[in-house]
C-alpha cells in the first residue's frame, strides 16, 4: 500500500538507490552523498532505463534500476507522491551474527556488525586480511605467490558464509579450489604452473586458520551441536526442540535402499533407480544438519524473523517482504522496521539460547546419558545491537 513520501523517506531511498550501486559497505553517509551527488543520473536512469544503460554497471542492476524510477517519480511528482517500493536492510552473514550472540563472542560481534562501529564491517574481508597476515609471514613458496595473485573478500567469502550451515574443512578447500578455477578462467595466470591441488590446499588450510580467528565462536558452537548429534543416533533418538516463538521441531533423516525398477514404455525397456527410505536412522546426515537446522529454527519466522514481524506490526508497520536474512518495508517505515529488527534480538538473545536448547534436548536422552558440557560464553553485552547502526543495513 503506497504511502504519502516523507523527509526521512527520501534519505531511505537515496540509500537503498546508492547500496544497489554497489556501496553498500560503506556508510550511510557516504551512500547519500553518492546519491545526492549522481541525483540527474538516477533520474535520468528511472525516466529512460533503455536510453540511459548506466544501470547495467550496478551491483544489483535489477533493484538499482527499480529504485532510479522511483526517485524519478518522486522528483516529477513532487508533493503528490507516494512511495510503493520496498528498501531493503541487511544482516552481516546472519548465522555467524547469531552465534556470536549465543555465546556473548565480541569479537565476532563486531566482525558482523552486532556491536556499533562507525563503519559496516566486513567479515569477509577481516579474513581475507587475516589470510593475507598469515602468507605473509608463513616461509613457504606458496605464501608469496599467493600473495601476488591476490587475495580479496571474493576469497574467503563463501568459506566463511557457508561455516555456520555445517560447512567443514573438506567444503572450504573445495570452495577455495573453485574460486581459483574461476579465477583462472576469467584470464588470470596460474602462479603454480601445472600445480593447483597443493597451492589450493595450503590456502584452504589458511583461510580455515582464519576463519576460527575471526568467528571463533561459531566453530565452537557447531563442534558442541554435532556432539549432542551424535550422542542422540548413538542411542537412537530423534532430536527434537521448539524455536523461540515456539515452533516445534523434529530432526528426523533416514537412510535409503537402492531399488531397480524395469518397465516397458513405448515397446522399449527402460530402467530407474530409485532411493527408498528404509526405517534405519542417517547418522551422517543428522550429525551435519542440526547446526544449520538449530540456525534456522533462531532466525527465520519462528525465531527473529517472526518476533520482529510482530514488533513491527505493532508499531503500524504492515507491508513487509522478507528474504532469508533481508527484511524490506517501504521507506516510510524503514526507521520503525531498524528499530523492531534491534529490539526483537535483544528480548531474543538476551536469553541463553542454548541453555534452552540444552535443557529441551538433554529431557529426550536415555536415563544416566548426558550432554557434553556448555561451551564457555563471552562478555559481549547483547543491548549494544540497539545501538548498531549497520546490524542489518
Amino acid at each position: 500500500n503506497a504511502e504519502p513520501i516523507t523527509e526521512d523517506a527520501v534519505k531511505w531511498l537515496y540509500i537503498h538507490a546508492a547500496s544497489r550501486w554497489g556501496l553498500d559497505k560503506e556508510p550511510y553517509s557516504s551512500r547519500l552523498k553518492w546519491a545526492e551527488g549522481n541525483l540527474q543520473m538516477l533520474r535520468d536512469v528511472g525516466r529512460d532505463p533503455i536510453g540511459n544503460m548506466l544501470w547495467t554497471d550496478a551491483s544489483e542492476p535489477w533493484s538499482f534500476v527499480r529504485a532510479c524510477m522511483e526517485i524519478s517519480r518522486l522528483h516529477t511528482e513532487g508533493d503528490k507522491f507516494h512511495t510503493c517500493m520496498p528498501v531493503s536492510m541487511d544482516a552481516t552473514n546472519q548465522g555467524l551474527q547469531l552465534y556470536s550472540m549465543v555465546l556473548r563472542d565480541p569479537v565476532a560481534a563486531h566482525a558482523t556488525n552486532v556491536t556499533p562501529s562507525d563503519m559496516p564491517q566486513d567479515v569477509y574481508r577481516q579474513v581475507a586480511n587475516s589470510v593475507r597476515k598469515k602468507l605473509y609471514e608463513d616461509d613457504n613458496s606458496y605464501g608469496k605467490k599467493w600473495l601476488e595473485f591476490g587475495i580479496d573478500r571474493k576469497t574467503t567469502k563463501r568459506q566463511t558464509m557457508t561455516l555456520c550451515y555445517g560447512s567443514t574443512f573438506f567444503s572450504c578447500r573445495t570452495y577455495t579450489a573453485d574460486w581459483f578455477y574461476d579465477e583462472i578462467k576469467s584470464g588470470c595466470v596460474n602462479p603454480f604452473g601445472d600445480e593447483t591441488y597443493k597451492p589450493c590446499n595450503y590456502l584452504a588450510e589458511k583461510i580455515w586458520e582464519s576463519i576460527g580467528e575471526v568467528v571463533q565462536s561459531a566453530q565452537v558452537g557447531m563442534d558442541w551441536l554435532r556432539q549432542c548429534a551424535a550422542l542422540f543416533t548413538q542411542h537412537a533418538v530423534t532430536p527434537r526442540w521448539r524455536t523461540p516463538l515456539g515452533f516445534p521441531v523434529k530432526m528426523y533423516y533416514e537412510n535409503t535402499s537402492k531399488y531397480s525398477i524395469k518397465t516397458l514404455v513405448g515397446g522399449r525397456l527402460r530402467q530407474h533407480r530409485l532411493r527408498i527410505p528404509n526405517g534405519a536412522v542417517n547418522k551422517r546426515k543428522t550429525v551435519n544438519a542440526i547446526c544449520p537446522n538449530w540456525i534456522h529454527s533462531l532466525d527465520g519466522l519462528g525465531g527473529l524473523l517472526g518476533h520482529t514481524v510482530n514488533l513491527a506490526h505493532r508499531y503500524g508497520v504492515d507491508s513487509i517482504m522478507p528474504t532469508h536474512d533481508c527484511i524490506s518495508v517501504l521507506a516510510t517505515q524503514a526507521d520503525v522496521m531498524h528499530r523492531s529488527v534491534r529490539e526483537a534480538t535483544v528480548e531474543l538473545f538476551s536469553k541463553n539460547q542454548l541453555e534452552i536448547l540444552a535443557a529441551q534436548l538433554e529431557s529426550q536422552l536415555p536415563l544416566g546419558v548426558s550432554l557434553p558440557s556448555l561451551p564457555n560464553t563471552g562478555k559481549l553485552h547483547i543491548s549494544d545491537v540497539l545501538t548498531s547502526k549497520y546490524y542489518f543495513n
